[in-house]
C-alpha cells in the first residue's frame, strides 16, 4: 500500500519528473566546486552538508523511491545540517570533525544506491541513464574523500606521508586522483587502512568506467540506431498523462 503524498511531496514529484538525473549531477558538479575552493573551516561545513542533503534529495526523487524513505532522508539531512551549525557556534574537535566526515559518508552513500536501484528496472537505454551513471561516479569520488577525512581525523596517525594536516579539498584531490588511476603521486596513504582503501577505490574506479559506462554507452547507440522512433520511456507517459482522445474523448 503506497503511503499518500503531503502536498509539498505533490507538488515536488510533478515539478521533478523521474529520471531528471541532470540535475542531479549539476548539483554535484556544484558540490565538488564548494568542497574544492572553499577555506578549511567549520563555516564551509554548513553550505557542504546543505548542497550534500539537496544532492542527496534531488537524487531519491529522480530516482522515485518510496515516500517513507524520502521522509527519513529529509529528516536526517535537517539532523545533519543542525549539527553543522552547532559546530560552527560551539567549535569541534579532531574527533567531532571526524564524525562529522563519518556522517557526510552515510548521506553521499545513499544517493547512489538509489540511482543504480532505479537505473537497473529502467526499460530503456537513453541519455538520462547514462546521466544517472555519471552521477554514481561522481558520488563514488566524493564519499571515498569524506571516508579518508573520517579516518584521518578519528586515527592519531596522519592519513598521508606528506603532510600532517591535509583539508577536505587535499582528500577530495587524493580521492578522484586515485580514481582515476592518475597516480600523480605527490599524496600517498600511510597507513595500511588508507593504502587498502585507495586500491580499492582505484580498481571500483577501472572496472565501473569500462564495464557500467561503457556498457550503457553503446547500449544507447545501438537503440537509437536500430529504431527510427526515440524511445517512450513509461515514465514520461505517466507524467504527462494519457495521449489526447486516448479514453474516447475528441
Amino acid at each position: 500500500m503506497s503511503t499518500a503524498p503531503t502536498s509539498v511531496e505533490a507538488w515536488i514529484e510533478r515539478r521533478v519528473p523521474r529520471y531528471r538525473f541532470g540535475a542531479v549531477l549539476v548539483l554535484l558538479m556544484t558540490t565538488y566546486v564548494v568542497m574544492a575552493a572553499s577555506p578549511s573551516d567549520v563555516t564551509a561545513r554548513v553550505l557542504t552538508v546543505v548542497l550534500e542533503g539537496l544532492t542527496l534529495l534531488a537524487a531519491l526523487v529522480a530516482s522515485r523511491v518510496g515516500r517513507t524513505l524520502f521522509r527519513v532522508a529529509v529528516v536526517v539531512v535537517v539532523g545533519a545540517v543542525l549539527a553543522a551549525v552547532a559546530s560552527v557556534a560551539w567549535g569541534s574537535s579532531a574527533l567531532t570533525t571526524g564524525w562529522f566526515f563519518a556522517v557526510n559518508v552515510l548521506l553521499v552513500a545513499a544517493a547512489p544506491i538509489a540511482i543504480a536501484r532505479c537505473l537497473y528496472h529502467r526499460p530503456v537505454v537513453d541519455l538520462r541513464t547514462v546521466l544517472g551513471a555519471l552521477c554514481i561516479y561522481m558520488l563514488l569520488g566524493i564519499m571515498f574523500a569524506f571516508l579518508y577525512a573520517a579516518i584521518g581525523a578519528i586515527d592519531d596517525a596522519s592519513f598521508f606521508t606528506q603532510t600532517d594536516s591535509p583539508g577536505i579539498q587535499v582528500f577530495l584531490y587524493f580521492s578522484f586522483v586515485t580514481q582515476t588511476t592518475v597516480g600523480f603521486g605527490d599524496f600517498t596513504a600511510a597507513t595500511n587502512l588508507g593504502r587498502t582503501l585507495a586500491t580499492t577505490e582505484a580498481l571500483l574506479g577501472q572496472l565501473y568506467l569500462v564495464t557500467v559506462i561503457a556498457v550503457l554507452v553503446s547500449r544507447m547507440t545501438v537503440v537509437h540506431r536500430d529504431r527510427d522512433a526515440p524511445a517512450v520511456d513509461p515514465a514520461d507517459v505517466d507524467d504527462a498523462g494519457p495521449p489526447a482522445g486516448s479514453d474516447g474523448s475528441p
